[in-house]
């Protein structure tokens, strides 16, 4: 290869290189971050505190709480 065409080809392997890593990411989050996102989310959310009084562990803090409402609350307008 000459110089000329080692720098024309050089940024197009980048750019290749880049989409993979993107086209990756996406497959990969659609199979299986998507499947089981939800479902860790809704776990996470539903452990109780050690003090058995019906409070979860993200309601004891108002900051947290407000915005654990806004994300289902989001999340929820989503899928109606």
């Amino acid at each position: 290869m000459s110089k000329e065409e080692n720098t024309f080809v050089k940024p197009l392997k980048i750019t290749a290189l880049s989409l993979l890593i993107i086209l990756i990411i996406n497959i990969s989050y659609r199979l299986i971050l998507k499947r089981y996102l939800r479902s860790a989310v809704i776990w996470g959310l539903g452990i109780a505190n050690a003090d058995h009084n019906d409070i979860m562990w993200w309601q004891s803090s108002p900051l947290l709480e407000r915005w654990i409402w806004r994300m289902i609350d989001n999340y929820e307008s989503m899928y109606e």
